[in-house]
């Protein structure tokens, strides 16, 4: 069975709508064109938070489509983002200080360290793929900070562009996260989507209707590698250094998959709002609570997840009010 079959197949199955509420993405769509208006207050600190709700955006859609469209979690994605940005690094060392061959550079790279590891690693399921991608993470980590070519522990200094550095680098990365919004938009609606949602539902009769697995999961993972890495190359130079402890962060490891179940898991829409929800609501928290905004951010995640365990996204489709959703949180099941 072709793979146009099967997208049929998943269509009656009730499957086919893997894009999410259409009221969902044109609010993200017009999120992103006021987000254009940001640099005109000339205010940097606005400049630096919302640069940073884009990265998450682009990190968390790049795992998205591993984890939410094709069902494998991975918990090294941050891996894609450091090599991204050592990409940037080294181009800048060697006197190469042009943003796009960085980004250009980040994403290939990062592309192809997916392709290469993903091939044995994405025959693994379940748990042991999850752990050996955090194994990967930290292993890369650990190689990173004991190489002196990449600076080692002690980091390096990221040459950057000019003093209007702060508006070039905001609209970079505004664009890397579009590109990952309309990427995935339009992947989820080929045959390509259907094929990683089929592999999601039940991957052995997947392959029973003539889908490779491991081609489509390799695939996965590459196009999302590439859209963190491409964060990552603008995020060195608009940092002005990075070190492995910036790079490779847990928070970078662990923010994306949060805010993607939040705003919902396979979906267009949702890794966008989880983004600006939950980066914004960091920011806040690291603002007024200094000490204790680690635990206060935990707990949010945790109340969140409870209340709403298929994502805002799903909200927005919510046929019978309050009254459903109560219900929702009896019956749901993950």
């Amino acid at each position: 069975m072709t793979i146009a079959a099967t997208a049929a197949a998943l269509r009656r199955a009730g499957l086919g709508g893997i894009t999410g509420s259409p009221l969902a993405f044109a609010v993200v769509l017009v999120a992103m064109a006021l987000l254009l208006a940001v640099p005109f207050a000339h205010n940097g600190y606005l400049n630096n938070v919302f640069r940073n709700i884009l990265m998450y955006a682009a990190m968390a859609y790049g795992w998205n489509l591993i984890g939410g469209y094709t069902g494998y979690v991975s918990f090294g994605n941050v891996t894609f983002f450091g090599i991204g940005a050592y990409s940037a690094a080294v181009l800048s060392a060697h006197g190469i200080d042009n943003l796009a061959a960085g980004v250009a550079l980040g994403a290939i790279a990062s592309a192809a360290f997916a392709v290469v590891i993903g091939i044995p690693v994405l025959r693994l399921k379940g748990h042991y793929f999850g752990i050996a991608t955090l194994g990967i993470a930290l292993a890369v980590a650990d190689i990173v900070a004991n190489l002196d070519a990449l600076g080692g522990t002690s980091g390096l200094a990221v040459h950057q562009v000019d003093d209007a550095h702060f508006t070039v680098y905001y609209y970079a990365m505004w664009l890397v996260a579009l590109a990952a919004i309309l990427g995935t938009y339009v992947i989820a609606r080929s045959k390509l989507g259907y094929a990683f949602v089929a592999i999601r539902e039940n991957e052995d009769a997947a392959a029973v209707l003539g889908i490779w697995a491991t081609r489509y999961k390799v695939t996965a993972w590459a196009i999302g590698a590439m859209m963190a890495g491409a964060a990552g190359a603008i995020f060195a130079p608009a940092n002005g250094f990075i070190d492995p402890s910036i790079t490779f962060a847990t928070d970078a490891n662990v923010f994306p998959i949060a805010m993607t179940i939040l705003g919902g898991i396979g979906t267009v829409a949702g890794p966008f709002i989880g983004a600006v929800i939950l980066a914004g609501a960091n920011e806040l928290l690291q603002r007024y609570f200094v000490k204790a905004h680690t635990l206060f951010f935990g707990a949010m995640i945790v109340v969140i997840v409870l209340i709403l365990p298929r994502g805002l996204v799903w909200l927005f489709g919510l046929r019978g009010g309050l009254r459903t959703w109560a219900k929702s949180l009896t019956t749901y099941k993950a």
